[in-house]
Parts: structure tokens; C-alpha cells; sequence
């Protein structure tokens, strides 16, 4: 044991040596000086002047002794990260990790203890995550099994009634008629019905005219026969339910009825349930190629509502898919390569068995186009297509092999022949020098491949450029503007076509192609004439396309409208500006002010833009925020 001495003088601090210990201790209160070692030639010193005796455990002084060296040994390998106490974290000072109590926090002790917090890795959250979702998904998957004890069936947790013969006022009317207090179980899912069969017809037949507008790749017939069979729900030779309720998710958005829109978010949840546990669910050939068509679907709804998140998982998730299932590949001529992004797929994975027929071959052709289609209209929309994922993206685009997409009659008559092979198709678009006809489909794609391009190319330029950075740009911005003008005049008219939903696609892909060619010369618009002079004709192609009312049934569109139509108007936004800033600026220098005619020309074709967008926003409440705001822009010019 040793024994210490305190000193009862005015110093506020000094210090005592005990080999190579040294204690600091600072006055609080009378006879609280400095601690010192005693020994014998001090005792009649501390009896004379009346010190205070204390004693310490050895076992604390070999804790304090021992802390100087661990804390050195410690400072020779930096700590990992999360490894420091919370007390230092908090105070942001270097610690030392070392346990339980770190070497700073036994130097100078704090009120809070010395506490440390073991984080998860990355990894392990990650297989945390996993086990978590597994967990969920089969309790999910174990609730329709036949040890569950279920409920019978209540009417009231879906909005059909069951009877067939009811008509479809009364049937979704049911809806509303549902308790508020009755609590919400996964069971809910389980106990889903589906819409008698006049409503299923009717909803197929409202949604099946406009499909191709939103991504539907799938044969529209064979769809509509294999829904209607009189089988239950889930049954392999009907189509998946993820696809059959984001079907009649779309009948109902679209029929624009009030009694059938009370149960779009029904129809909207029971979609979001099947298509997140449809892929570990069904392992039939067609019913794989439904969840993707599912999710395309239901991204393109979720774009259209303005659920910007959600739209963008589920396109990611198609996209996903569809490498997963090599549906880049088909028809490739080269041998079998890695996937794209680098990632070994296992063998069970790749689409398990060849298509049944030309039509079956050439929905999965479809299938990639459309997927690559919907990622490059998101990105444009919300302007991330310099940093989102895309497989249209290098070197993502140099492994796609698949052919372009043809209508499905094309296929049926045998457009592809059997041994039919080939590789690069967009590099082969891109360095062609013709542009052969095809369908409306086919120009979508190309249209979009263009865009996604020159969207990537313009949101590169600087003004700040080195030299040979901008040499390097010239270079690309020439080849691709004129790859633009070129198949922009190669575009068959509006009108060549005969069917309604083929007009609608080709007003679209011209309307792409002009988007393209604002993107590509917009940044460097306020420093080039000619650059400038390329946006102001594009817009006012878009505005012409989407304002023209002989195009049939306009009003329902792709999502994406509303976006080119706003990029259309903030292009002749920007020209009222320059306009007004140049009047501004030659009235305070005394100068002849240019001539006002053509900012009212200008200003005329905002109004008659946002005239046009007010027509798409019926049902769409993507276009009806779009206009507010584009709205809001040109009150406060």
C-alpha cells in the first residue's frame, strides 16, 4: 500500500512524482493541495504541520501506471473506424480504443463514462437486411400455406363483392362502404379478389388501346385471352398477378369513373405486394417475363402520379432482370460473355428455357427495349441522366446484341429469319450511314438512344474547358448533332401511319429526337448563335407535336410529355428573358432598345405551350405539377 500526503496551502495545482507516474490534482476545497509520496523523513513534518493522510489501493496505481504505456503502444496503429469511445467522438479528439476505459478518458476523466458502441459492418447490415426480408417473405409465403388457420373470406377487405353479375358501380362502390376501424393484416393480401368478370373486361378493354403508351410490351390478344380464363387467380396459365392487378390498376386510372377510382389504391397496394414477392413466388418461363412487364407498368403509373422514388426502384428493378435474364443477348452473334457491370450471373438465372414461338421471341426483344426506354425517360424527367444508371450506358451499350424491336405482327410474319444473328446494335445505329424504315416501336428506341446520349454529351460541357477538353468536346458534339439532324429527317410524317396507338408512338419519337437536340446545344446556347437558334426550332417542333389536335386521343400520353413539353417552354422562357434583359440594359445606357415583336412572338408561344400542357392533364397529376410550376416561373419573369 502507499501511502500520500495533502498539502493544505493556496496553490491551485502542482504535481508529485512516483517513478515514472505522474498524478496532477487540482484544489476544490481546503486541505486539497498536491498529493506527495510519505516516507519516513516526513513524518514529523506532517505531524507538526497538521497534514492529511490518505491511502491508495495498489491496484489503482498499477491501472494508472500501466495507462502511459498501452496509450503508446496504442498510437502506433491508427484506430479503425467506429473503434474511438463516444466520449471522444463527441469531444472529436483522438482516442486510443483501448478497453474499458481508453487512455484520454483515464488521464482526464469526464462526467460521462467511457463508453463504446460496436457498429455493424457493411456487409453484416447487409445480411441482416437480407435474413430480415427472408423472414418477412415467408411469413408472407407461410400465410397461404395450409397450416395457416385463415379467416373466411371478408367482402369487405376487397372492393368486389364477388358476385359476377353485378355491375361495376355497385361492385366498387363496396369500397367505401369499409369500416375504418377494421385493422390491416398481410392476410388482406392473401384474401384479395379479383373484379368479376364483366369488370375485368371492362377494365382490359379501357387500358389494352393505350398500352403501348406506358410500356406494354406483351402479345395484347394472347394477354387478354389468357387474363379472361376462367381460372383462379395465380394460376400458371393465366397471366401473373402482379401483371393482372397493375392491368386493372391501369383500367381503373383510366376510365377516369369515379366509383372505379375509389379502389385504385386498392388495386395500387395489392400490385406493389405481388410484384415485390412475385419474383421467388413463380418460376414459370412466362410468368418471369410478366414481372418485368409488371414493373415496367407499375413504374410507369408511379411516374405518372409523381412518385418519383418509387418509379425509378421499379425501372431499375426491370432493368436488373433483364440483364439477369440476358435478354440484352438475344440473338447475339458472339459467344457467351460475362453480363453487364461486371457481375457473374449464375447459370440458373439466364432465362431458363428459348422462346415457344417468333411472337414469345419477340416480346422478350420488346422487353429490353422497353426497359431501356422508360430508364432513359426517367433520367430525362428528372434530370440525373448525367449520374443515374442506365443500361443504355457504356459500356453497357457496346454488349447489347439484341435486335431493335418490331411490332409483334412483324414477328408473327417472320421479319426475323431463323438464323438470323448480330452484335453492337446501337454502335451500328450510331455510326450507319443510312437510316433504314421500321416501326414506330423502332424509332422510339433509337429515338431515346439519341437523347440519353446527347443528354449524357451536353451536361459534360463547361465554360471552363482547357483546350484540349474542349477540342475533345467539339469532336463528339459535332458527330452527334449531326447523327440527330440526320435521323430526325429521316422520320417518317405523323400521319404515314394508321393506327392511333402508332401515331401516338411516332409523335413521340419525334418529340424525343427534338428533346435530343436541346440537350445536346442548350449549354452552349448563350455563346453560340447557332446553338441557340437549334433550340428554339426544337422547341417549337415538341409544342407543334403535342399541340396538334389531330392526333387521336393525345390527352393520354407517356409521362414523359410533360417533361419535354416543360423543356420546350423554358427554352422560349429563356428567350423572354434575354429579350427583357437586353431592353433593360439599352434603356439605362441611353440606347435604342431592339425591337419588341419578337419577345411578344416569344411570349405568345409560352402561353400557347402551357395551353397545350393543360390538355395532358387530365388524369395526369405529373403534368398538372409540371404546368403549376412552369406557371409560377412565368408569373414571376
Amino acid at each position: 500500500m502507499y501511502s500520500f500526503w495533502a498539502l493544505d496551502d493556496d496553490r491551485g495545482k502542482t504535481e508529485a512524482t512516483l517513478g515514472k507516474l505522474i498524478i496532477r490534482v487540482t484544489r476544490t476545497h481546503s486541505r486539497a493541495g498536491c498529493w506527495r509520496p510519505t516516507g519516513s523523513a516526513y513524518n514529523n513534518y506532517i505531524a507538526c504541520n497538521n497534514y492529511k493522510t490518505i491511502t491508495l489501493q495498489p491496484r489503482l496505481t498499477r491501472i494508472m501506471a500501466s495507462s502511459e504505456s498501452s496509450t503508446k503502444k496504442q498510437r502506433a496503429q491508427p484506430l479503425r473506424r467506429g473503434k474511438a469511445c463516444l466520449t471522444c467522438r463527441h469531444l472529436k479528439i483522438k482516442c486510443d480504443g483501448a478497453r474499458p476505459v481508453c487512455g484520454h478518458c483515464a488521464r482526464v476523466p469526464k462526467d460521462d463514462p467511457c463508453e463504446f458502441t460496436d457498429t455493424m459492418s457493411r456487409t453484416q447490415e447487409l445480411e441482416n437486411t437480407v435474413q430480415r426480408l427472408q423472414s418477412r417473405l415467408n411469413e408472407l409465403q407461410g400465410a397461404a400455406g395450409p397450416s395457416h388457420h385463415r379467416q373466411p373470406s371478408d367482402p369487405r377487405r376487397s372492393p368486389f363483392n364477388g358476385s359476377s353479375g353485378s355491375d361495376a358501380s355497385s361492385t366498387f362502390a363496396n369500397v367505401n362502404s369499409r369500416p375504418h376501424s377494421a385493422p390491416s393484416s398481410d392476410s388482406s393480401f392473401v384474401d384479395f379478389q379479383e373484379p368479376p368478370l364483366v369488370v375485368k373486361q371492362r377494365l382490359i378493354q379501357t387500358f389494352l388501346p393505350y398500352a403501348t403508351q406506358f410500356g406494354f410490351f406483351l402479345h395484347p390478344q394472347r394477354f387478354s385471352d389468357a387474363a379472361l380464363l376462367p381460372l383462379p387467380f395465380g394460376d400458371e396459365r393465366r397471366p401473373s398477378p402482379a401483371l393482372l392487378c397493375v392491368v386493372y390498376l391501369y383500367g381503373v386510372h383510366l376510365s377516369q369513373s369515379q366509383p372505379l377510382l375509389a379502389s385504385e389504391p386498392v388495386f395500387l397496394k395489392q400490385a406493389q405486394h405481388n410484384v415485390s414477392t412475385e419474383i421467388s413466388v413463380h418460376t414459370h418461363p412466362m410468368h418471369m417475363l410478366h414481372t418485368i412487364q409488371a414493373r415496367v407498368l407499375l413504374s410507369t403509373y408511379l411516374f405518372r402520379t409523381k412518385r418519383f422514388l418509387e418509379a425509378e426502384f421499379y425501372a431499375n428493378g426491370a432493368a436488373t432482370l433483364v440483364l439477369s435474364y440476358q435478354l440484352h443477348k438475344i440473338r447475339s452473334a458472339r459467344p457467351g460473355t460475362p453480363p453487364l457491370l461486371g457481375v457473374q450471373i449464375p447459370l440458373g438465372e439466364v432465362y431458363p428455357t428459348p422462346p415457344t414461338d417468333a411472337i414469345e421471341e419477340g416480346e422478350r426483344i420488346r422487353a429490353f427495349w422497353e426497359v431501356a426506354c422508360l430508364q432513359s425517360n426517367l433520367n430525362i424527367a428528372l434530370n440525373a441522366a448525367s449520374g443515374a444508371f442506365c443500361i443504355l450506358e457504356s459500356p453497357g451499350g457496346a454488349e447489347i446484341d439484341t435486335p431493335w424491336p418490331l411490332d409483334l405482327a412483324d414477328y408473327e410474319a417472320g421479319a426475323i429469319p431463323p438464323g438470323y444473328s448480330g452484335q453492337e446494335s446501337i454502335r451500328y445505329f450510331l455510326t450507319d450511314d443510312s437510316f433504314p424504315h421500321g416501326p414506330a416501336c423502332m424509332l422510339h428506341a433509337k429515338a431515346s438512344v439519341l437523347l440519353h446520349r446527347a443528354a449524357r454529351l451536353g451536361a459534360s460541357w463547361s465554360p471552363t474547358f482547357e483546350p484540349q477538353e474542349h477540342a475533345a468536346y467539339m469532336t463528339s458534339y459535332t458527330w452527334l448533332d449531326r447523327r440527330i439532324t440526320q435521323f430526325w429527317e429521316s422520320l417518317a410524317p405523323i400521319y404515314t401511319l394508321y393506327t392511333s396507338a402508332s401515331v401516338r408512338t411516332l409523335v413521340l419519337a419525334h418529340a424525343l429526337v427534338a428533346a435530343a437536340a436541346i440537350k445536346l446545344n442548350h449549354p452552349a446556347a448563350s455563346a453560340a448563335a447557332q446553338a441557340q437558334a437549334k433550340c428554339i426550332n426544337a422547341a417549337r417542333a415538341i409544342l407543334a407535336l403535342f399541340g396538334d389536335a389531330a392526333v387521336p386521343d393525345r390527352a393520354i400520353a407517356h409521362p414523359i410529355s410533360g417533361a419535354l413539353m416543360t423543356l420546350a417552354c423554358r427554352v422560349l422562357l429563356d428567350e423572354v428573358r434575354r429579350f427583357r434583359a437586353q431592353r433593360a440594359w439599352a434603356a439605362g445606357v441611353g440606347l435604342t432598345p431592339p425591337p419588341n415583336q419578337e419577345k411578344v412572338a416569344f411570349d405568345g408561344e409560352v402561353r400557347a405551350g402551357m395551353d397545350t400542357m393543360g390538355v395532358y392533364v387530365v388524369g395526369c397529376p405529373l403534368v398538372e405539377w409540371q404546368l403549376g410550376k412552369l406557371r409560377l416561373e412565368y408569373e414571376a419573369m
